[in-house]
């Protein structure tokens, strides 16, 4: 009897193994889920600079709306990272409307490289872009952004904290300060500012990312970032 109850724990182990190893699998692949949720952070004139710490390998495509007191941008967007998740590529092309003074089209692209965690709760990332808008403004006011053309580059750090659930769910925190360059039609300038946000993956293939990005302003009528601007999306992951 004694020699059987030394060998029931042993039993039990070995029947658990299998389970242990694909909740572990499991947990490995919702949490990279959560990065596929800002697939589509290339940066766009009125929009948040929103950057996960993290990248889910696959394609990923999203719709994206961004936004302060100086207007509003609609976008769409995707975002692939290979199998290996060392890097991420994201692009988007929206039209931007602003108070005042028409609209015009916008655009970005943006790399992002995690530096630090890349399997783990706690992650960082490096991250650089390219966007713009161009267009000639129409129906200006006084105030009014007047500038035809503007390019923003922005360059910075993400740090995050990430929890996984079930069922392919999970969720996000973080947070990236960053330098941008401001060009284009009127003067050139640098600015630096910061963002947060929260990616959640309300399933293995759906994500909705919401944050807020403020710091250093710009005169509205040369065009760039002013305010506190706000930003939200809603991720669809096509391949992983």
């Amino acid at each position: 009897m004694e020699r059987s109850s030394h060998k029931a724990p042993a039993r039990v182990a070995r029947l658990l193994r299998p389970l242990c190893s694909t909740f572990r699998l499991g947990l490995v692949v919702t949490i990279g889920c959560l990065a596929s949720a800002t697939a589509a952070a290339a940066q766009m004139p009125s929009a948040p600079v929103l950057q996960n710490a993290w990248a889910a390998p696959g394609l990923a495509v999203a719709a994206d709306l961004g936004g302060g007191g100086d207007g509003t941008v609609y976008g769409l967007a995707g975002g692939w990272t290979p199998g290996a998740g060392r890097f991420q590529l994201s692009a988007g092309l929206g039209w931007q409307v602003r108070t005042g003074a028409g609209s015009r089209m916008a655009y970005g692209v943006r790399a992002a490289m995690p530096v630090l965690g890349r399997t783990s709760t706690f992650g960082a990332a490096a991250f650089a872009g390219f966007g713009g808008a161009n267009g000639k403004p129409s129906g200006n006011t006084i105030g009014a952004d007047s500038t035809a053309s503007i390019t923003q580059i922005p360059v910075g750090l993400s740090f995050g904290w990430r929890h996984a659930l079930n069922a392919g769910r999970g969720f996000s925190f973080y947070a990236s300060p960053y330098y941008m360059f401001l060009g284009g039609s009127g003067k050139s300038a640098g600015l630096f500012r910061a963002s947060a946000g929260l990616d959640a993956g309300v399933s293995a293939r759906f994500g909705i990312t919401a944050g807020l990005d403020l710091g250093a302003d710009r005169v509205r009528p040369e065009g760039g970032p002013s305010g506190i601007l706000y930003g939200l999306g809603i991720t669809y992951t096509l391949s992983r």
